[in-house]
């Protein structure tokens, strides 16, 4: 095993053991895609999980949370590359301005064929404050600093650990997301993952299954997890550099989270 790979397991570990106990509290950036390692900004952003790929990305996403219209997050982010680093910023907000917030994340990493790490950050504020400062911040703002890994196993398979919030100080939206482990088989026609989350507050943590099929230019996912039990399904099209990927989450006793996001990217070389 060489040292690459040494420090990625290492990483990956560590990941592991000091995440266990941590919850992130928002999803600002959450990608239309499933679970674990996936291209494109949002997701690196919202899970610290790089991919190798293309020079660039451009995404533009909405999600509206719960069907509620005064409850939608409209993000912003770009994503760069040269070579094995990866580098992505992004802006978002949440709500009106009367309850809403704002974020702005940032996330550096590396990855390459036999895994990948990075780590991120972000800071929140409420929109009353305005525009968001560091007098603002101080006010009514939140900080948050994360990290996730993903190793390839050999062949098709590859492990990952997402802890995006492995710190927190300050202000926080109500939405919880524990350390998440899982693996996925990944080949040209599909992919199949399975995942488990940390134990929080009031929850005994999920099991989470899902898979996807490719035909041409189109993607179909579906994921299922349970704490209640509900379900995922996902739809992405992509023709060169541009794509649209839409997700419906399902839940039994709310209504459903939707999101959209539009991108245009290089080509991406290879994904893991």
């Amino acid at each position: 095993m060489n040292a690459r790979r040494v420090a990625l397991a290492c990483c990956f570990v560590a990941l592991a053991v000091c995440g266990a106990g941590s919850a992130a509290h928002a999803q600002d950036f959450s990608p239309a895609a499933g679970a674990g390692p996936q291209p494109g900004a949002a997701a690196l952003l919202d899970r610290a999980l790089p991919v190798p790929g293309g020079a660039w990305t451009l995404e533009a996403g909405a999600t509206r949370w719960f069907a509620l219209p005064e409850l939608e997050t409209r993000a912003l982010a770009m994503a760069v590359a040269r070579r094995s680093v990866s580098a992505a910023a992004g802006l978002s907000q949440t709500g009106d301005p009367t309850f809403g917030w704002s974020a702005a994340a940032f996330a550096l990493g590396s990855a390459g064929e036999s895994g990948g790490m990075a780590l991120r950050v972000a800071a929140r504020h409420e929109r009353r404050d305005g525009a968001l400062s560091a007098s603002s911040f101080a006010r009514s703002g939140g900080l948050e600093a994360g990290a996730g890994a993903w190793l390839s196993l050999g062949g098709a398979w590859r492990a990952w650990a997402s802890a995006p919030h492995v710190y927190v100080r300050g202000e926080a939206p109500p939405l919880a997301r524990p350390l998440q482990l899982g693996v996925v088989a990944r080949t040209e026609d599909g992919a199949a993952w399975l995942a488990v989350e940390a134990p929080r507050a009031g929850a005994d943590g999920a099991r989470l299954l899902g898979g996807e099929l490719g035909a041409g230019p189109f993607t179909l996912w579906a994921e299922a997890r349970d704490g209640p039990w509900r379900a995922s399904l996902g739809l992405s099209a992509a023709r060169g550099p541009f794509a649209v990927r839409a997700r419906v989450d399902a839940h039994p006793d709310l209504p459903e989270t939707t999101r959209l996001y539009v991108s245009l990217a290089r080509p991406s070389r290879s994904a893991p």
